[in-house]
């Protein structure tokens, strides 16, 4: 009898491993969750000043007062240049952030359906998940620093004081829509005031006020730009200047725990400083971000067979670290209950 041409395609060009493709479909399986799942991170041109670091636990990033007021020169008279004011934010590198599986043999030989790729697209989620609620804080805090004499006027904020709830100050109605976007275009006018560049602001949203801003007929009518604007597919656009973008990992409680207290933030309606219904962020592409981070290495997946224990071991990781840096690039829109 002749023996089948099986063809062993998973090895592709490792001629000494018949699995080395099915590694790298793990890691394409990771990285795809990551990426659909995080609204931060794919943002980190635009609101995210970012640094690879491949030594040390910290990176400095220069803070630049404001700009110089031009003067009127006679010509003859040496130029000795304008005072400037600086100073610098430091980003610090956290611990290892890893997600991580081992999975039996047995089940996964008696399991009748595949394990492994859902397992993958959980370690991405979870990742993406974790990182965007560290980063949404930071930017919170950051709206929320004070001034610095001579550097920077300090965050945004608009606060809308309601003794009851969010769905009070912003109910479910035109009304609500209209006192949120009231809001926004204040946040907006604020930013204008700073001289924050107009290019690239984001606005994320909380799930609640995506669902309130459907009332907004002018909204869906009249500010129809290049971004879609599809009520029906939840698909928002451009308003007051900010492109929204609807998230789930705003603050809006108090958070602790977190293993930094730089991610520490208090979200609560009661709380000493309000709950945060929207995050505004802008400023990357012209040199200052709210947010700094700092990254030792990327997202590494990794997968192998545990042979002395009859497992397979999954995880995926990352190594960086985020703080706040820029300020007056960050504004909040909140509820206090006073």
């Amino acid at each position: 009898m002749a023996t089948s041409n099986s063809q062993r395609f998973l090895q592709g060009q490792h001629a000494t491993d018949d699995r080395n493709l099915a590694l790298k479909l793990f890691w394409g399986v990771v990285l795809e969750a990551f990426r659909a799942k995080t609204v931060f991170w794919d943002n980190t041109g635009n609101v995210i000043a970012f640094k690879n670091s491949s030594e040390g636990k910290s990176w400095s990033f220069p803070i630049i007062g404001d700009d110089p007021t031009p003067t009127y020169h006679t010509p003859g008279v040496e130029l000795l240049g304008q005072d400037v004011s600086m100073d610098e934010g430091t980003i610090t590198i956290d611990d290892i952030l890893v997600s991580h599986y081992d999975v039996p043999l047995d089940q996964i030989v008696m399991s009748h359906f595949d394990v492994i790729q859902p397992f993958a697209r959980k370690l991405g989620r979870s990742l993406a998940i974790d990182l965007d609620k560290k980063l949404a804080s930071i930017g919170i805090s950051a709206a929320r620093t004070a001034a610095v004499s001579g550097i920077h006027s300090g965050g945004q904020v608009v606060e809308r004081v309601n003794g009851t709830s969010v769905e009070t100050a912003y109910a479910v109605s035109s009304t609500g829509a209209a006192n949120f976007r009231a809001d926004l275009s204040e946040m907006a006018q604020l930013f204008d005031e700073d001289n924050v560049p107009e290019d690239g602001r984001f606005a994320f949203i909380t799930p609640y006020i995506r669902r309130v801003l459907q009332f907004d007929t002018n909204f869906f009518d009249k500010d129809l730009t290049a971004v879609p604007v599809d009520l029906h597919r939840r698909i928002l656009g451009i308003l007051e200047g900010f492109l929204l973008i609807p998230t789930n990992h705003l603050p809006i409680t108090t958070i602790t725990g977190t293993g930094f207290s730089k991610y520490n933030v208090d979200g609560a309606h009661a709380g000493a400083e309000g709950e945060p219904v929207c995050l505004c962020l802008c400023g990357a592409q012209e040199g200052s971000a709210g947010i700094g981070f700092v990254q030792a290495s990327g997202i590494v997946p990794h997968m192998e067979q545990d042979e002395r224990r009859n497992t397979t071991f999954m995880k995926a990781q990352m190594y960086g670290g985020a703080g706040v840096l820029a300020p007056w690039c960050a504004g909040e829109i909140r509820v206090d209950n006073s």
